[in-house]
């Protein structure tokens, strides 16, 4: 056999093959193409029109949920009213309706957790009343519940525009309803409307290849059905679906490009507060159907090309056996096994191409074998340029040098004893490593602090887990390890920072690294306190379980000390 890196010259080919082939195209490829080419025309229309539809529906449902939720919580509203105005002539003369509700505290009785209303307030237009508001409510919410106030009190309705309430960790819209007795007015009733739900069906529409979202006149995301979008409330002004909404809000169905110049298909559905949701689609995704189509084609092409080499073994039987060997040897290179190569002594084309898939198999093993060297290379990469930056993170505080590291070494280890799954083992190592990140935003001088930092220096130091969150969250791929940069110095029973989670709030990831980090700070000298014997630590850990920790991760880190998976080495108490 000749060498595979060097096909021999083309030698002239035989007569039958040309005739084999001429008659394969005339008698069942090229009618079989033709008539497809037709078919997928018609089909794709037909699909075309109906993925239309689907988006349709499917922006017109959320948008309709969305006017549902406002009007039955408007019908709310306005049964208060109605309950205030009733009262207003039972109660006895020169009694205030408003003022007998602020006492008996019933309208409080809106206000459930699992309701829509977030907040209420029923007030008089002397600005007197009741009201049902939870602590720390934002300051928007309260500022939209004062203007919706006075167009209340003004004699008319008022729906505000949606807003993210950071308390409550939703969006919402503040509705108000005026008090009346015929033309007079004599409150107004205001409620927070909570858009969970709308949420969720946001997020129901726009599983898989399907996007949802809503946005105002301005173009700004309001609701995004991915988290890592919704978060961040993009500018969509410049999407050509939106800019139709913006001069004409009116229902559209239509084609266009996005600013990664993918082609999308979609539908705006207005809603209330000058909204409108937008579902769309790839359209890629959304004629797959065609591509599947074009792919059985080819399908029907193959079957018939073979029911003509059949019919060509029986005049020229010497083909087959060439044929089948590269069809055996292409089979093991489907299945990886990138080694095979032909042995054929033909010099027509069957040899030619037996020497062209010899020079193939063996530039695929090269490029496979190169491409796992690069991806292990690429994973080393990361990894490194990760503990780099840890370090750097480390190095701005003497006392921390090392820190990372050691706290994702035990993080590993009481992953380990949780019995995680390799892919988390791989983000919680991560995490850990980038625990300490938001310091880079933190001032050297309070880093570096020798003694004990003020109120003042301690709110600025606890900044640092949303800091740190915030840098990575620019980064889709590192997504899944924000949560244990972010949360580690939350506590079991809440009061911790940055959100106040408590139990099983916190992520996995975030209860795990803060015992590593407590571990590390404890067993290193500091300049406020001397290294503790990791004897004593366990028990304090331990003492700590329930409260500032999770018991169960806790009895995974005590298995992980005494299996010996955690030690803390000697030259660690005094580098630190």
């Amino acid at each position: 056999m000749s060498d595979a890196s060097a096909p021999p010259p083309a030698t002239r080919r035989p007569r039958l093959l040309w005739t084999l082939l001429g008659a394969m195209i005339l008698v069942g490829l090229l009618p079989l193409v033709v008539s497809h080419y037709f078919l997928i025309n018609i089909n794709r229309e037909s699909l075309e029109t109906l993925e239309k539809k689907y988006l349709t529906r499917s922006a017109v449902s959320i948008a309709g949920d969305l006017e549902n939720l406002v009007a039955n919580n408007r019908q709310q509203l306005q049964q208060i009213a109605a309950a205030l105005r009733t009262m207003r002539t039972a109660l006895p003369a020169g009694t205030d309706a408003f003022q007998y509700a602020a006492e008996t505290k019933w309208i409080a009785d809106y206000v459930t957790p699992d309701g829509d209303l977030l907040a209420l307030r029923a007030i008089n237009t002397a600005g007197q009343g009741a009201e049902a508001i939870p602590a720390g409510l934002d300051a928007a919410a309260l500022k939209e519940m004062e203007l919706a106030r006075d167009v209340a009190l003004a004699g008319g309705d008022s729906t505000g525009r949606i807003i993210h309430l950071e308390s409550l960790n939703q969006p919402a819209m503040v509705l108000a309803v005026p008090v009346k007795d015929g033309d007079n007015v004599l409150g107004a009733v205001v409620g927070v409307v909570g858009l969970r739900r709308i949420v969720d069906r946001v997020r129901e529409e726009g599983k898989g290849d399907v996007t949802a979202f809503l946005v105002d006149r301005d173009g700004r995301v309001l609701l995004h059905s991915e988290p890592a979008v919704d978060v961040q409330h993009p500018d969509f002004s410049n999407l050509k679906i939106v800019k139709d909404f913006a001069k004409a809000p009116a229902r559209l169905t239509e084609s266009y490009t996005d600013a990664d110049n993918t082609k999308l298909i979609g539908t705006v559905a207005p809603t209330v507060a000058n909204a409108a949701v937008i579902v769309q689609k790839p359209e890629s995704h959304a004629y797959a159907s065609v591509d599947q189509m074009i792919k059985r084609t080819v399908q029907w092409v193959a079957i018939a090309l073979a029911l003509a080499i059949i019919v060509a073994i029986l005049f020229a039987s010497n083909i087959s056996r060439p044929i089948r060997m590269l069809a055996a040897r292409s089979y093991e290179i489907a299945q990886g096994n990138y080694q095979q190569r032909v042995e054929l002594k033909t010099h027509n084309e069957i040899g030619e191409l037996a020497q062209n898939f010899n020079v193939m198999s063996s530039s695929i093993e090269t490029a496979v074998e190169q491409l796992k060297k690069a991806a292990h290379e690429n994973h080393l990469l990361f990894i490194n340029s990760v503990r780099m930056l840890a370090a750097a993170i480390d190095a701005k505080d003497p006392y921390t040098r090392g820190h990372s590291e050691r706290v994702a070494r035990y993080a590993i280890a009481i992953g380990k004893n949780l019995e995680l799954p390799e892919k988390e083992m791989r983000n919680l190592r991560i995490s850990a490593l980038l625990h300490d990140v938001g310091k880079i935003g933190i001032d050297d001088r309070i880093l570096r602090k020798p003694g004990a930092l003020s109120d003042e220096e301690f709110e600025f130091m606890k900044q640092h887990p949303a800091k740190g969150a915030a840098i990575m969250s620019g980064v889709a791929q590192l997504i899944d390890i924000i949560p244990g940069m972010k949360y580690h110095h939350e506590k079991w029973s809440g009061g911790g920072y940055p959100d106040g989670l408590e139990g099983e709030q916190i992520p996995m990831q975030a209860r795990i690294v803060a015992i590593a980090d407590t571990l590390d700070a404890m067993t290193t000298n500091r300049p406020y306190q001397k290294a503790m014997e990791i004897g004593y630590v366990v028990e304090k850990i331990k003492s700590f379980a329930g409260t500032r920790f999770d018991p169960h991760v806790v009895d995974a880190f005590v298995i992980a000390v005494k299996r010996g998976d955690i030690q803390i080495e000697d030259q660690v108490r005094g580098a630190a």
